[in-house]
């Protein structure tokens, strides 16, 4: 739905309400959808449904609530995308994905892939696309081996339309989970800037995002994978290997390896929409609901990184995660009002984490 639309709809928080609790009429889902399908990723359009949203707020209900109700209508529209998916050919099933991350597949791109099937593949050379997993959100994907996974908040990656040679490779910029489709004769090898996850049929999850300069990690429940890292000399070599159930965390500074053995459920839950904590310190905490709900969070009293944190939260909103984290924990909190930008967008939410007295 384009901009000049949205005011032709009847905008409430009792509508979204409705939709969310299951309540709506057939009129009613149809409008929400459409409403949704053209916001999801317009921060310009949803800047004006908050402008809406005050100007119709005549009882001063909070604006967060309203980010709330957008959280689990966002939540909600993409579970039943996901299962929607699952009943579609594989054809549909790129084209969702695609979708869901505002991918453009240039239509002479797909007319040179469908050339170098029928043609002669001996001069054949990889077109790539890439996926990106907007902030605050996560998204499957499937790719052309029959592979499968999920891109985390802010994550990207990149693959070939189809893979040719001798490896299946693909770059990851962020944290992916990778649910690898066997094959003996072809290695499945995922590229981040310093390493290569080398494996043939094997679920695991690697962490790598680029703002994080000093730590890589990764997590294998299943098969087994090979960390490789690239000399001197542009060739890669075998750093270690690694079994089921192991988590690997590399200081990309000094390239120490700690390698554990524990409850790793922690490290991939994210993909089914939950946070875990096992004993974690604050800093874990932080990094990963600032990812998960896409917020800046300031911590104000130093004292709170002595504490270890164990704890689950699972389709929980930011708000209703930060009311269970203040019940179960010394930890308060303070919601900053979000700032307008001057082109009409808000700015990332902030929140203040400090010890409750």
């Amino acid at each position: 739905m384009h901009k000049e639309n949205i005011e032709n709809i009847t905008f409430s928080k009792d509508l979204l309400d409705k939709y969310y609790k299951k309540e709506c009429s057939g009129e009613e889902k149809v409008i929400v959808e459409q409403w949704f399908a053209g916001v999801r990723f317009s921060k310009e359009i949803t800047g004006e449904a908050h402008q809406q949203w005050k100007n119709l707020n005549k009882e001063g209900v909070p604006d967060g609530l309203l980010d709330d109700t957008f959280y689990k209508v966002h939540y909600q529209l993409h579970m039943e995308e996901i299962r929607e998916e699952n009943k579609k050919s594989v054809i549909k099933k790129v084209y969702k994905v695609l979708s869901y991350a505002s991918v453009i597949v240039i239509l002479f791109l797909l007319a040179f892939n469908l050339w170098t099937i029928r043609g002669d593949t001996s001069v054949e050379k990889p077109v790539y696309t890439e996926i990106y997993a907007p902030l605050g959100s996560r998204i499957k994907f499937d790719l052309p081996d029959g592979s499968k996974g999920w891109l985390n908040s802010g994550s990207s990656l990149k693959f070939p339309v189809r893979f040719t040679g001798r490896e299946r490779m693909v770059f990851l910029s962020g944290e992916g989970y990778f649910d690898v489709s066997h094959n003996p004769k072809k290695s499945f090898v995922v590229n981040t800037k310093k390493y290569q996850v080398r494996a043939l049929g094997t679920s695991f999850n690697v962490l790598a995002y680029e703002d994080n300069t000093e730590i890589e990690e990764i997590t294998l429940e299943k098969g087994k994978v090979q960390i490789e890292k690239i000399n001197s000399k542009g060739e890669y070599r075998k750093l270690f290997s690694m079994e089921p159930g192991q988590h690997a965390k590399i200081d990309k500074n000094t390239q120490s390896i700690k390698l554990t053995e524990q409850d790793n459920d922690k490290y991939t839950a994210w993909k089914d929409g939950k946070l875990i904590f096992r004993n974690d310190p604050l800093e874990r905490l932080v990094e990963n609901m600032e990812r998960f709900y896409n917020v800046k969070i300031e911590v104000t009293d130093k004292k709170l990184y002595e504490y270890h944190f164990h704890a689950t939260f699972e389709e929980e909103t930011l708000f209703e995660t930060l009311r269970l984290l203040k019940l179960s924990t010394p930890v308060d909190y303070y919601i900053c009002k979000r700032e307008k930008n001057p082109d009409g967008t808000f700015a990332k939410r902030k929140v203040k984490l400090f010890l409750r007295k």
